[in-house]
């Protein structure tokens, strides 16, 4: 069968880091020189050609191939001359060659195969190359952030090797010395850009969302041994650590698993005086005021409460059941709470909300009692589990009934029974003052359990009990995923010394780290909708091995995929992710490293015309 060439735009052959490119590009008329110009930023490549000289076999892109399939018939040449030769494919032609073969480079691909889709077009993504364009920081972030997530280990001199056998957005090794000056370039500017950014993508694209949106606020401590650092104080360590640390908070959103703020703090600021911190950011960064944070108990307080009103912030908040307010809340609804009819099945708990009116400081001056106050109605949605409840009762009456057994006894009491014997037992003695009996204290028995299987939720905008609960047990998927930035990630304690590296580490950790959420979240989705996957959904770490095992493998020419097994194939395509193809393929041209090369060299060549003119002219 005859094929009939194409008529071809007018094509730019430029040289990129190993590869002759062509591209296509638009001339305008400068109407001040009278002569035509090529408009800047105009150039886009279509084609690569093989070899690394300017003669040789053209290989179109697929972008180039679709507008012209015609070519897709016909072997390409560059002569010498710089004309493109075309003669007729035949169906016998190879399309690996034996050269190809041999220097082919094979590489750890599923993981980073999938890590690639999830941010794909997503406000991470755009902020992130946005923010960081040059020199591809950008792509040097994420497959930093990738080898924090396939790896166990947060030693920049361990990239090196990784880099060397896994595909990557950046496939080029990065020395120690090179990613430490990567993280210094990672200042507080850049980070406050990146997340208003980050912000303004989220809401363009949630703008005709009317779903309600959650956001999940968490925030860890990072321990150190380094004495320089600026950030690093002594504070309250979540995991009991006594060394220095400074704190990073994050808000995801808790639908996606994608991150919509996150910064660094001191470490001896306590949770609940982050809110205010945040709050303030809220304002100026113009955070969308459509979403709901979701906060923990360490969050929750009369002050933040106020907070929040006073922003005009929508929450909904974990409250901390020991408070008198929560106290008296449950007195007051305990037998409505218990009633038979409003047990909920769907939640394996008694469900009563009720409506109040919350009065509030009009500012922020929230210990001035003569500050003029608002009102605003506040939903209060108690919980009880039974369930929780009586394990509770169970084991403080076993413990009970073993103390009064070794009083009795005459045996020592163990240290970690001391607290039982000193709350809820009482001596009675005879007139001689002789222990005669040992007797419950009912008062504290009844104290230390009238909270014990309640949980109060709080919130200004969710009136409706259940999906306050769905809500905040979702936060807590975000929070296990967040662990990982102390666990997998290797984040509890930093390998860095100066505050110029800080910034930038914490901050590639927090890339990874929500990659972890995105990963998490969208495996949790996968099981919902193929109830017969297998794979071990708990453990992410088990998921990324097996990913592992995808092989790609690149050639001078093209790349292809090593074969999906049924299991893997079915785990991707329910995670609604493309499945590796294992075809041969063009290699991916990066087309942005053409670009800014073409660019700088047109700007040279203007340059050069410029000072021709002048010197023409003088």
């Amino acid at each position: 069968m005859n094929f009939s060439v194409p008529k071809l735009p007018s094509l730019l052959c430029m040289k990129g880091t190993k590869f002759y490119s062509l591209f296509t590009y638009k001339n305008g008329w400068d109407a001040q020189k009278q002569r035509p110009y090529r408009i800047s930023g105009s150039t886009r490549c279509v084609a690569r050609i093989a070899g690394g000289d300017k003669c040789g076999e053209v290989i179109w892109n697929e972008e180039f191939l679709k507008q012209f399939p015609q070519l897709e018939h016909f072997k390409t040449i560059r002569n010498q001359k710089g004309k493109l030769e075309f003669s007729e494919l035949d169906n016998d032609d190879i399309k690996i060659s034996l050269k190809d073969a041999l220097s082919a480079k094979r590489y750890a691909a599923g993981a980073t195969w999938i890590f690639d889709a999830l941010i794909a077009d997503t406000p991470l993504a755009k902020a992130l190359k946005n923010t960081f364009p040059m020199y591809h920081t950008h792509k040097k972030i994420l497959s930093l952030a990738y080898f924090l997530n396939i790896s166990d280990s947060n030693a920049a001199a361990r990239y090196e090797a990784f880099a060397d056998s896994h595909r990557l957005p950046w496939q080029h090794p990065l020395t120690a010395g090179a990613i430490t000056r990567l993280f210094q370039s990672i200042d507080d500017k850049k980070i406050d850009t990146f997340v208003s950014l980050l912000n303004e993508y989220s809401m363009n694209r949630e703008q005709n969302n009317s779903q309600t949106k959650y956001w999940a606020l968490d925030s860890t401590s990072i321990s150190t041994y380094s004495q320089k650092l600026v950030k690093a104080e002594y504070g309250h360590n979540k995991d009991g650590d006594r060394t220095p640390q400074f704190n990073v908070l994050m808000v995801v959103n808790q639908s996606t698993g994608e991150p919509v703020y996150y910064r660094t703090y001191s470490g001896n600021v306590p949770d609940v005086s982050t809110i205010k911190h945040y709050l303030q950011e809220h304002a100026r960064i113009r955070l969308d005021d459509n979403a709901i944070i979701v906060a923990d108990k360490g969050y929750s307080s009369i002050a933040n409460i106020h907070r929040f009103y006073q922003s005009k912030t929508s929450f909904l908040l974990n409250m901390r059941t020991s408070f008198t307010f929560c106290k008296n809340l449950f007195k007051s609804a305990r037998v409505k709470l218990l009633d038979p009819i409003n047990y909920e099945p769907s939640i394996h708990n008694h469900v009563y909300t009720e409506e109040v009116n919350w009065s509030f400081p009009v500012n922020f001056k929230t210990d001035c009692k003569r500050t003029p106050h608002q009102r605003e109605k506040m939903f209060v949605h108690i919980y009880y589990d039974k369930s929780i409840y009586n394990s509770y009762e169970q084991t403080i009456h076993e413990n009970i009934a073993k103390v009064a057994k070794l009083l009795r006894e005459n045996r020592e009491i163990p240290p970690a029974l001391a607290y039982i014997q000193q709350t809820f037992i009482t001596q009675i003695k005879d007139e001689n003052g002789n222990v005669i009996e040992y007797q419950t204290n009912r008062q504290a028995l009844d104290d230390y359990l009238l909270m014990k299987g309640v949980r109060i939720l709080v919130s200004d905008q969710e009136k409706d009990a259940v999906s306050a609960y769905q809500a905040y047990f979702e936060r807590n998927e975000v929070e296990y995923a967040f662990n990982l930035f102390k666990q997998r990630l290797s984040g509890s304690r930093f390998r860095v010394s100066s505050n110029q590296s800080l910034e930038g580490k914490a901050f590639v950790q927090f890339i990874a780290t929500s990659i972890a959420i995105m990963l998490r979240r969208r495996l949790k989705l996968a099981m919902e909708k193929n109830s017969k996957l297998k794979l071990p959904y708990d453990s992410e770490r088990v998921v990324i091995d097996k990913l592992d095992s995808i092989i790609q493998t690149k050639f001078e020419l093209g790349s292809y995929f090593s074969e999906v097994t049924c299991g893997l194939k079915e785990l991707i395509e329910a995670m609604q992710i493309p499945v590796p193809s294992e075809s041969p393929d063009n290699q991916d041209i990066d087309e942005d490293e053409l670009a800014d090369s073409v660019d700088e060299k047109e700007k040279e060549i203007e340059e050069i015309e410029d000072l021709s003119d002048y010197c023409r002219l003088n």
